[in-house]
C-alpha cells in the first residue's frame, strides 16, 4: 500500500521552500534519449528528515541504516480536529517505527495544509522516546506547529528519523504493518522517499 505523495509540477511545497520542478534537459540534436532535470527542496512531498536537519554534526540520510527504515510499524490514530496531539502516555508496547494517522493528508491541496496542521505535543513526544522507537512517520507537513521546531529537535537529537507528508493513511486499518521508508542514499539532511506498507 503506497503512502507516498506524487512528485510532479503541481506539487505544493512548504511556505518559503523552493518550488519543485521537473523539466526536460536539452541534449544535442543527434541524441535520441530523453532526460529530465529536477529542481527544488528535498522536503518536497513525502520525505525523510535525518538528524542533520536540526542537529549540528548529526547523521546525514546516507548514514541511516536500512534496518532502521524497514520493519514493523505501530499505527496510532489521532483526530485532526484537535490540533495538538495530547496522548501523554502510550501504554501499549510499540514497534520500532510509529505511524501517526490523523487524516490531515486529505487537506493536501488546501491553503491551510501547511499552516494549520495537527502536531505532536512535547509530552506525547517524550512518551514515544520512552518506547525507544527508531523512526516516526506522519500524514501532516510537520511534527511541529507551524513556525516551531522543538519537536523536530527533540526527536532528531535522539537519532529518531522523521517522515512527513504521508498520504492514503485512511487505508491503514490494522494496528501494525510491515513498513518500508526508502530514501535515496544521499549526503544530505533530507531526502525524497518512497513510503509503503504490506497489506
Amino acid at each position: 500500500m503506497d503512502l507516498t505523495q506524487k512528485l510532479d509540477n503541481n506539487l505544493n511545497v512548504f511556505p518559503g521552500d523552493p518550488e519543485f520542478k521537473i523539466a526536460n534537459f536539452k541534449l544535442p540534436d543527434n541524441d535520441k534519449s530523453y532526460i529530465n532535470n529536477i529542481s527544488g527542496g528535498l522536503h518536497s512531498g513525502t520525505h525523510i528528515d535525518a538528524p542533520l536537519h536540526y542537529i549540528k554534526n548529526g547523521k546525514m540520510v546516507s548514514a541511516l541504516k536500512l534496518d532502521n527504515l524497514i520493519g514493523k510499524s505501530s499505527i496510532l490514530e489521532c483526530s485532526s480536529n484537535e490540533k495538538e496531539i495530547h496522548i501523554e502516555k502510550v501504554k501499549n508496547p510499540l514497534e520500532k517505527i510509529v505511524i501517526i494517522k490523523t487524516s490531515w493528508c486529505d487537506n493536501f491541496n488546501s491553503d491551510e495544509y501547511f499552516t494549520n496542521n495537527p502536531y505532536l505535543s512535547y509530552e506525547f513526544t517524550e512518551s514515544l522516546l520512552e518506547k525507544n522507537i527508531q523512526g516516526i512517520a506522519i500524514d501532516t507537513p510537520s511534527v511541529d506547529k507551524y513556525g516551531k521546531s522543538e519537536i523536530h529537535e527533540l526527536l532528531l537529537e535522539n537519532n529518531i528519523w522523521i517522515v512527513e507528508n504521508l498520504t492514503n493513511t485512511e487505508k491503514l486499518v490494522k494496528k501494525e504493518y510491515n513498513s518500508y521508508f526508502i530514501p535515496m542514499k544521499i549526503a544530505s539532511e533530507a531526502s525524497f522517499i518512497r513510503a509503503f506498507v504490506e497489506k
